[in-house]
């Protein structure tokens, strides 16, 4: 894709509207993927919204995505799909999946990416970035934080915040540049305020403000917007874990927008109903893990690293892990009922992960000497970062690396293990003394120091692989 020139324009950059289609991927069509997907597909753009939920996708390519925004309800007309798979490269792929799920998305839609493919997450906490760029390279990265919001009415139908509510972007350097001013210019003109930033590492923290004013106080307390806005203990809670946030952001020498902490508490519910449900209230509703470890849980990290305590959002943190808890005992069979031997998920290793120094001699090695054709490359196809091969190894480009026993010797990176239902094996996992490792919620560090990736299968694919007999 060839981006029009723009001119450039200092600091934060308002944007002027100049006509242009794009072809959008939205990876993680969720309520808010469909709010943001389903607001730039009305002014034109061709925008498919990937979301693994079949239901979901029947019913947008049947009827329509159904809107329920401020100015009334809507149907619009989008492509959708469960993956990426024929869908080809985009000009911009948009990635909205839970943080957890980043690396397993992304690797899974690649196809996604070509020449001119701009990837850039909207997605709330801190640390995709660099999950993403191991993926697809940092210079095809745009970051970006916004304040619309989404809810999941049924299958197809959503309620879409957008009115009135900000969306930022920018470049990770810091520059403006004219592939992020014409993307900001396709939201302004579908309706989404939108503003290029030469800070966008600041941005991300005050988003992070936000969402830490209310993600954690609205899902143990399970209450809507309306409800939660009218309890002056919450408000105090909700402005004590900001400000620690605020804390810790300015001892670790990030630049902030927010003037104070009460004025995330305000922004976190401008222009949303009084029905509003946070994405991590959501979560808990579905049964499923949060993101807690991205947004109160940095925060307690990030603390940690510059010598800030952050008493609450400790305690809020550790509020939700056991509500997640509680979610997996309750899962669990009843101790006078009768044990059943079924695993709550069934997984198979779906590759193993090596680290080399030198790949295209490993690629040459595997191909030539072992007939393992490619399965799926990182980065560019004449000096790949990553490498997979259809007989299950992942050999990840390691310039200087030094393994214990030689310097010619590979070294086991993780291993990759595909499950039938994600979500359930993380729950199954939390009991066992595990580690959650900073790629992402889905991986898992074991007692003995071992790394696992945990990716979620197909339907039907892992009964399929685990069918296939043993050697005699």
């Amino acid at each position: 894709m060839v981006f029009p020139y723009l001119i450039r324009i200092p600091k934060i950059a308002s944007i002027r509207y100049r006509r242009q289609v794009l072809k959008i991927a939205v990876l993680g069509a969720g309520a808010l993927g469909c709010s943001i997907g389903g607001t730039l597909a009305r002014t034109g753009h061709e925008v498919t919204l990937i979301n693994r939920n079949r239901a979901h996708v029947d019913a947008i390519n049947h009827d329509g995505l159904r809107m329920r925004t401020a100015q009334g309800e809507l149907t619009v007309r989008a492509r959708a799909a469960t993956s990426a798979q024929g869908l080809g490269p985009q000009d911009l792929v948009i990635v909205l999946v839970k943080s957890f799920h980043t690396r397993e998305a992304m690797a899974g839609a690649l196809e996604l990416v070509g020449p001119g493919t701009v990837v850039m997450s909207l997605q709330n906490g801190l640390g995709h970035e660099d999950v993403l760029a191991e993926l697809v390279g940092r210079e095809r990265l745009l970051a970006g934080k916004t304040y619309v919001g989404g809810v999941m009415l049924a299958p197809g139908s959503i309620i879409a915040g957008v009115t009135g509510k900000e969306t930022l972007i920018g470049e990770l350097d810091g520059r403006i540049t004219p592939r992020a001013l014409a993307i900001g210019e396709a939201f302004n003109a579908a309706g989404m305020a939108t503003t290029v930033s030469d800070n966008i590492q600041g941005i991300i923290w005050d988003k992070l403000l936000v969402n830490v004013a209310t993600g954690a106080v609205a899902a143990i307390t399970r209450l809507t917007y309306g409800p939660l806005y009218q309890l002056p203990e919450i408000e105090a809670t909700a402005i004590a874990a900001v400000q620690e946030a605020m804390d810790v952001a300015r001892a670790c020498g990030i630049p902030l927008t927010t003037p104070e902490a009460r004025a995330a508490w305000t922004k976190a519910s401008a222009g949303l109903p009084a029905d509003f449900k946070t994405s991590m209230l959501q979560s808990l509703e579905k049964g499923s893990v949060t993101e807690i470890d991205f947004i109160n849980g940095a925060v307690v990290r990030w603390g940690e690293r510059c010598g800030v305590a952050t008493p609450v959002n400790r305690t809020l943190a550790a509020c939700i892990k056991g509500i997640e808890r509680a979610t997996t005992l309750a899962q669990e069979p009843s101790m006078t009922e009768p044990v059943k031997t079924a695993a709550p998920t069934r997984a198979y290793v779906e590759h193993v992960a090596v680290r080399v120094r030198d790949i295209h001699w490993h690629i040459r090695f595997f191909r030539e000497v072992l007939g393992m054709e490619m399965r799926e490359v990182a980065g560019p196809a004449d000096n790949p970062s990553q490498y997979w091969t259809l007989g299950g190894m992942q050999l990840i480009a390691t310039p200087g690396f030094e393994a214990p026993a030689s310097n010619d010797a590979g070294w086991l990176a993780h291993l990759g293990v595909m499950v039938e239902d994600l979500d359930a094996a993380i729950f199954a996992a939390s009991s066992w003394g595990v580690t959650p490792l900073p790629q992402g919620f889905n991986w898992l560090q074991l007692p003995d120091g071992l790394a696992i990736e945990l990716i979620q299968a197909a339907p039907g694919s892992v009964a399929q692989a685990l069918a296939v007999q043993p050697r005699a």
